[in-house]
């Protein structure tokens, strides 16, 4: 294992090894002393959850009683709170839970100067802002992924008060209130995004027994969230907290220079089939003659990895107006939307809908679809549209491409209504929780 800690950022201090109080871990003689000595399969759960974590010595917190009790990180002062960060999904910022995780704590260091905070972080590629209460933990293990990382990061840093998951997942053993991200259900609504069973996800059920009884809380992105979770999930209303996501106004503002080039519809979407692109593609292709002979198609992120999608551009016979840029960076990203004419967001199910916000803050005008957490987010500031009705996003593609007026206005209202969500008040709001959970 490689496990090094350090402030990763514009102001930085060098990595130093990360280490248990008895030295570094030899993770080939991890054994459980309470009984037998050996590293027997009924004792596997006693030596991955606390030999690691309390240098071989088992405290309790057995196969019988995982959970274990909530123990408060005695050096601080009890007015302040030990926070542990898990953020393993740092490496696509193009995906909404990538993007939540690393503005989240960029804000938590802006917004808390008091409580103490441990970021652990599976590879140094993405730097943070050095804090003087934020310690950065670099933890890698040569063969393992993520389910293990999960399991057996959080361990190494002693107790705390609270441990965040800023993603769906959960932990089988905890030491402090454990506290759970889950941006939308869909794998609840839609069969076919629900993971396949394999050999890593029985023994993370195994190991984890029960999720729902693990999670001592949950924050979600939007009501509409919330109330599914409530509607699909055993969770009671005191254990679900909505802290709507916010927007990076330095990175994703207006242009400062007027567009160049042809003029362009544009949509940035992951491959989930829930984007429901397929559906824009045929709007576009049922445009008048004139406006799809000046207007290009641009798409953006994973989604032009699909097959269906790119079948469809050439079933419609658009391909040659229809552009595929895959993935891009924020500052393309930025650029794509401050020169688009209108940005249309057809998705069938969001647990936010971050893409609105960011393109109502570029100043592009938006349609988008009116399920889910999308009214809710974009308010009365876009054109919103059934997703599932190709011909009713056509003719409103078509009202906003032929109205230079309404566009006028939307972006008018959506630059007012971008201007009212911040990571800051985000990163406020997810402090509030830490106390409460505290105590």
């Amino acid at each position: 294992m490689e496990a090094s800690t350090g402030n990763i950022g514009s102001e930085r201090s060098q990595p130093a090894l990360l280490s248990t109080h008895s030295g570094d871990i030899d993770w080939t003689a991890l054994t459980c002393r309470v009984s037998c000595g050996s590293m027997r399969a009924d004792c596997l759960r006693v030596v991955v959850g606390e030999a690691i974590a309390s240098d071989g010595l088992c405290d309790g917190l057995s196969a019988r009683s995982r959970a274990g009790p909530v123990l408060h990180h005695r050096s601080f002062p009890r007015d302040i709170v030990k926070i542990v960060i898990a953020a393993w999904h740092l490496k696509n910022l193009n995906v909404g839970i990538g993007r939540y995780a690393r503005e989240l704590i960029e804000a938590l260091g802006r917004v808390d100067r008091t409580n103490r905070y441990e970021i652990l972080i599976p590879h140094a590629e993405h730097p943070f802002t050095a804090r003087p209460n934020m310690r950065y933990r670099v933890i890698r293990f040569p063969l393992f992924r993520r389910r293990f990382w999960e399991q057996v990061a959080p361990l190494l840093v002693g107790p705390y008060d609270v441990l965040h998951f800023p993603y769906d997942s959960c932990v089988a053993w905890k030491r402090g209130t454990f506290v759970a991200t889950i941006h939308d259900v869909k794998p609840l609504l839609f069969r076919a995004l629900r993971a396949r069973t394999n050999l890593n996800s029985r023994i993370e059920r195994w190991l984890v027994g029960d999720r729902w009884k693990q999670l001592d809380h949950v924050i979600t992105i939007s009501e509409h969230s919330r109330r599914d979770l409530l509607d699909h999930t055993p969770l009671r209303p005191d254990q679900v907290s909505v802290t709507p996501l916010g927007l990076d106004a330095d990175r994703f503002r207006p242009a400062s220079e007027r567009p160049e080039g042809r003029p362009y519809v544009f949509c940035v979407a992951g491959a989930d089939p829930t984007k429901n692109v397929g559906s824009l593609v045929e709007a576009f292709a049922k445009l008048p003659e004139a406006l799809r002979r000046d207007y290009e198609l641009v798409l953006a992120g994973d989604v032009c990895r699909r097959a269906d999608i790119r079948a469809a551009i050439e079933r419609l016979q658009i391909g040659a107006k229809t552009k595929l840029v895959g993935q891009v960076s924020d500052a393309e990203l930025a650029r794509y939307y401050q020169q688009a004419t209108v940005f249309v967001f057809p998705s069938l199910y969001e647990g936010f809908g971050l893409p609105v916000l960011e393109a109502m803050g570029c100043g592009c005008p938006v349609i988008c679809s009116n399920a889910s957490s999308l009214p809710e987010v974009a308010g009365d500031a876009a054109v919103l549209v059934d997703p599932r009705d190709s011909d009713q996003l056509a003719m409103e593609l078509t009202r906003v491409l032929a109205s230079s007026s309404l566009r006028d206005e939307l972006q008018a209202r959506g630059s007012a209504r971008a201007g009212q969500f911040s990571w800051d008040r985000t990163a406020a709001e997810t402090v509030a929780v830490y106390r409460r959970l505290a105590g």
